[in-house]
């Protein structure tokens, strides 16, 4: 990355411990970690490595045991819990394995419950939930269930959702797993051009090494230690 471009997360010694005593158990041991505006980084590692663990604590939904996390100009390890959901509707949009779509609303209507979060009123909410469909070419399938859509579009439904209200920061935990390899590229896609052509810092955990070329970087993780953090080489 350009030397000048800003580092939107800022991770360094981050610790998270699960229980006390002889069940304590260490899911990250001093993991730093960084990613900067514009940047598609993937975060590898197999299972039970740490790395849906510095997910949510990247994107305020756990808090760590120790360490030091800045997320832009916020030390998001010094808020409270109640603190918490404020930062996430701030600066974090997810995107997850299950599309986590309500079942009983249209495409339309679920990516504009999320500006609806956001504080948006109805009428405008409705109208950009109609624009951030048609920017994941879904505009013809605004008033459909998620029952009637396939995998792949619900996915695409669930990264509208996930931009809605425009946060710096898309978090991605496995989000081709369920897909067939073509369609996990097409939703790899859309989440590189959040990067590349809406300048979103775009992390996503993956195991799917079909979508690696579209990495900037491909961090590894393994027993709550980064052990790689190499940058990637296209053709």
């Amino acid at each position: 990355m350009s030397a000048s471009t800003k580092r939107v997360i800022d991770a360094r010694g981050v610790i998270k411990e699960y229980g006390d005593g002889s069940t304590k158990f260490r899911a990250l041991r001093g993991v730093d970690f960084h990613a900067h505006e514009g940047e598609f980084v993937i975060l590898s590692g197999p299972s039970g490595s740490g790395k849906t663990t510095l997910v949510s604590i990247l994107g305020c939904v756990l808090s760590a045991t120790s360490g030091q996390v800045r997320v832009l100009d916020e030390m998001i390890t010094s808020a409270t819990e109640a603190e918490l959901p404020k930062l996430r509707l701030a600066y974090i949009g997810f995107i997850f394995q299950g599309h986590n779509l309500i079942a009983s609303m249209t495409a339309q209507e679920n990516v504009a419950l999320m500006l609806a979060l956001r504080g948006w009123n109805h009428v405008d909410a409705q109208k950009e939930a109609a624009r951030l469909l048609s920017l994941v070419e879904l505009g013809d399938k605004v008033g459909s269930l998620p029952a009637d859509l396939s995998g792949g579009q619900r996915q695409r439904v669930s990264i509208a959702r996930c931009i809605a209200g425009n946060p710096p920061i898309v978090l991605a935990d496995e989000p081709t797993a369920s897909l067939d390899a073509q369609t996990g590229q097409l939703v790899t896609e859309v989440l590189h051009n959040l990067a590349k052509k809406r300048g979103h810092t775009v992390v996503t955990v993956t195991h799917d090494n079909r979508i690696y070329h579209f990495a900037d970087r491909i961090v590894h993780i393994e027993d709550g230690v980064i052990l790689d953090d190499k940058k990637e080489t296209h053709p």
